[in-house]
């Protein structure tokens, strides 16, 4: 696709400069009136933009190379479907020194016949609308056998109009009408039927042409409806938000904006018109107290198994990528006295973080190599009565090694509880798959880097997707232990309303 500007002074002479430079088949994209400065200190001028397809450009460039100035300046300056029916029957092998005028391209077929008297310009014209209006009922019809009768490789038929009987004339001789033919005689009878008979042949390239051309501007309305559908959808949608009540409107445009999930909002606003009258629903502040009660009780936390019972437990804290994991578990350890924490990783990774921590705070830190050296290290901590902390770094190309070992540490030992690690600074997308994959083995969540996070949307999003996993921990901050919180609903609740 070839795109140009053209300016002029006036509308008339930049089309007349798209036709001369591109062609009849050139598309106006784009038409600007340029008024200058205010429109005082530069004269008005009308910029159009306009494109052609190269294939089309290049049957153009054929016709321009065999024309000189004064015979292009005449030639466009024709009717554009008479320009366009000559440079699509130019074949590129006739040269103008073949004969006067523009010579034998082509060009000026439709001048002659009209000047011989055998067609008025109104039957070539009836004659054209007759064929385009042929083309297009194939081109819409079902079956495409029967919009031509006769076809070979370079023709193509197309049934004719029927013609209007003309009246009956006087006989003439032979000679009266060789003497009698001048500029606007009628030609033989021979010529009358070959012009007849090849009244309805279309060439074959300009009969696919048109085809593909018409195709074009079908695909090109289908678009238009849809973006029309689209546009009364979103209109309707308008409509009904300037009806709805205000508190109702502020509270679905606030929670948009904090990236909450649009089925959650929607079912907001459903209890909401359930639930409060229509002058409560007026009222912003009494909406987004309710809003604010029903997401917060959508939030699911409990205490976590290891912090609730005095005895000793076993607690396997695991995750994929880095997540703050190490941190947080050097945090949960210090809850309690003589805790071992084991560390363990499929992808072979190093703790190097959590070895000074457990110097500073003489935590003991072991590092296993396979499951099975972990089960066994923590058997002889458990027996010994001393809590277990497991750090595991997992890989999903083993997620059913993990499965089997997480069964088997359970059936193990009595108080066991596996507890995912998601990090509030990835992706709403990452978490939820993390969660997805290790929802059938875990008893919780901890979110780690809450500090950090820049929407707290997408961790409330995560979590009600997923809310049969009680939070358990947040990790607020690098110290260690302080930033080590319970997980509360309205520790979330503050972060995503800033309060």
């Amino acid at each position: 696709m070839l795109v140009k500007k053209f300016e002029a002074d006036t509308l008339e002479d930049a089309l007349k400069a798209v036709k001369v430079e591109l062609g009849p088949d050139a598309i106006i994209l784009k038409t600007i009136t340029n008024n200058g400065l205010k429109g005082a200190f530069k004269k008005k001028r009308i910029e159009i933009t306009a494109a052609i397809s190269e294939k089309n450009f290049e049957k153009k460039a054929k016709v321009d190379r065999v024309l000189n100035d004064d015979q292009k300046e005449a030639f466009y300056q024709r009717p554009a479907n008479s320009v366009k029916e000559s440079i699509q029957k130019y074949s590129g092998n006739e040269h103008p020194a073949m004969g006067g005028g523009y010579g034998n391209i082509g060009l000026n077929k439709v001048v002659n016949t009209i000047s011989k008297g055998s067609q008025s310009i109104a039957e070539v014209t009836s004659k054209t609308s007759s064929l385009l209006k042929s083309s297009f009922d194939d081109f819409l019809g079902t079956d495409e056998e029967d919009s031509f009768e006769e076809e070979n490789d370079s023709m193509v038929y197309i049934q004719p109009q029927p013609k209007a009987v003309a009246p009956a004339r006087e006989p003439q001789s032979h000679a009266s009408s060789v003497q009698g033919r001048g500029k606007y005689a009628e030609p033989p009878q021979q010529e009358i039927y070959r012009e007849e008979r090849s009244a309805g042949h279309v060439p074959r390239e300009v009969y696919d042409e048109l085809r593909q051309e018409l195709k074009t501007q079908h695909h090109k309305i289908d678009l238009l409806e849809k973006k029309l559908l689209e546009m009364s959808q979103v209109l309707q949608s308008n409509q009904k938000n300037l009806n709805e009540a205000t508190g109702l409107y502020q509270l679905r445009t606030t929670l948009r904006t904090l990236d909450i999930d649009e089925a959650h909002v929607m079912d907001l606003v459903k209890k909401a018109n359930y639930e409060l009258s229509r002058e409560d629903l007026e009222n912003p502040d009494i909406v987004f107290e309710f809003a604010l009660k029903d997401m917060a009780n959508s939030i699911s936390t409990e205490m976590p198994l290891f912090a609730r019972v005095e005895e000793n437990t076993v607690t396997a804290l695991i995750s994929e990528a880095a997540s703050g994991q190490s941190t947080m578990a050097t945090k949960i350890a210090l809850l309690k006295k003589d805790v071992v924490v084991i560390q363990f990783s499929q992808e072979e990774q190093e703790f190097n973080s959590s070895a000074f921590a457990s110097q500073v705070f003489d935590i003991k830190l072991h590092r296993a190599k396979t499951f099975a050296e972990v089960i066994g290290i923590a058997r002889k901590a458990y027996e010994a009565r001393k809590s277990v902390l497991l750090d595991i770094r997992l890989s999903s190309r083993n997620l059913d090694e993990t499965r089997k070992f997480i069964e088997s540490l359970k059936r193990g030992f009595d108080r066991v509880e596996v507890l995912c690690t998601i990090s509030a600074i990835h992706s709403e997308l990452y978490n939820r798959k993390i969660l997805a994959r290790y929802k059938d083995v875990v008893d919780g969540v901890i979110i780690s880097h809450v500090d950090l996070c820049m929407s707290f949307g997408a961790v409330f999003n995560v979590h009600r997707a997923h809310n049969n996993l009680p939070l358990k921990f947040y990790g607020t901050g690098p110290v260690v232990p302080d930033d080590l919180e319970g997980a509360t609903a309205e520790r979330l609740m503050a972060g995503l309303f800033q309060f």
